[in-house]
């Protein structure tokens, strides 16, 4: 999979876990998650974990996307209701 192209990223306020991820060509935001059970086994602060949210979405695609291209737009169905939930393996190298 190409890598996503991915323009800024932001938290959700009065979510601490939650971010808004924007895609060029993408009208709305990608919303992300990481569970707090997943947080909790982290050895991250908050600025580590935000910092390393678009590289955890890349390879959430990379996983559960192998063959789409970002034009297809692997994530069209995602809305904050449901949003992608990224895991801890997404966050570690």
């Amino acid at each position: 999979m190409a890598k996503l192209s991915i323009s800024h990223h932001e938290r959700v306020p009065g979510h601490p876990h939650r971010w808004h991820v924007h895609l060029h060509g993408r009208s709305e935001p990608v919303a992300v998650e990481l569970p707090a059970d997943e947080r909790e086994r982290l050895d991250l602060c908050d600025d580590e974990l935000h910092a390393l949210v678009p590289t955890a979405l890349e390879r959430h695609a990379a996983e559960r996307y192998p063959d789409a291209e970002p034009a297809e737009g692997p994530y069209r169905d995602v809305t904050p209701e449901a949003p992608v939930r990224v895991l801890q393996t997404h966050f570690m190298a």
